[in-house]
């Protein structure tokens, strides 16, 4: 190591069968996401996340294994599958080759203490306890396909990707409701149920609304105002039916820090 240190942009998984469906353990969080890290072998420094809770309320610190891969001979690691479903032995076979490293966060132990920060809990490696003083002193070590091979175009940069499997009962559900059909022209989106707009959403989230069951998602667009009872976003919806649940597409996020 030479001491020189690289920080992450937002990483913004994206998540996009919500609403009123929960998740259970072994079933895929996230698909594949890439992210671009100077070249050369490094290794994980620090790992935050923000993890939205459900209808206004933190409680989503729940365990998650989080898969690093590489391309090989430049092709990306095949598809995990959607989210939500159960983990498949076919799919999960093929990215064998691809991987690289795997990270096991504890929701309850790397998560905020209590529900401080409401209606979100942030996790990270940063916390002192007995049961993960081991993984303070074990770093993961990451190395992305070389450009030889087929690796990132980017001159002086790898990619590398993410993945996430649920180990815990995630649920991402918002209660915050579509209210009356809204057309497709409007850029103003008046909403109900128990939780206000903005006790769930921030400015530059990108929303998307389901059905009660989690179905027919319909992206929506970016925020560009929030409001308790009207959502504003940067472009014309599409047609929203009455009581379509508006969900956040990325309710998780990460940055992490790499040691070269």
């Amino acid at each position: 190591m030479n001491g020189k240190y690289f920080l992450t942009d937002t990483i913004k998984p994206v998540i996009d069968k919500v609403g009123n469906v929960a998740f259970t353990s072994d079933d895929v969080l996230f698909d594949w996401i890439s992210f671009e890290i100077p070249r050369g072998t490094c290794a994980l420094k620090s790992l935050f996340a923000v993890v939205q809770g459900t209808a206004g309320a933190a409680g989503n610190e729940r365990n998650i294994d989080l898969l690093f891969a590489k391309s090989v001979a430049g092709v990306a690691p095949p598809t995990l599958g959607d989210s939500n479903d159960a983990a498949d032995t076919i799919k999960t076979a093929t990215i064998k080759p691809h991987l690289i490293g795997y990270y096991g966060i504890n929701g309850s132990e790397m998560g905020d203490t209590g529900d401080g920060l409401v209606s979100y809990n942030v996790l990270g490696n940063g916390i002192q306890s007995a049961s993960n003083k081991a993984r303070e002193t074990t770093e993961l070590i990451i190395q992305g396909e070389s450009t030889a091979n087929g690796g990132s175009a980017t001159q002086g940069f790898q990619t590398i990707y993410i993945a996430g499997i649920a180990q815990g009962n995630f649920d991402f559900g918002t209660d915050v409701l579509v209210a009356g059909a809204h057309s497709a022209d409007d850029l103003t989106i008046v909403v109900d149920g128990s939780v206000g707009g903005d006790d769930v959403f921030t400015v530059g989230d990108t929303i998307t609304a389901f059905k009660n069951d989690g179905s027919e998602p319909k992206v929506i667009g970016n925020l560009t105002a929030v409001a308790d009872n009207l959502l504003t976003v940067d472009a014309a919806p599409v047609i929203l039916p009455d009581d379509h649940e508006i969900c956040n597409l990325n309710p998780i996020t990460f940055r992490f820090g790499f040691e070269y």
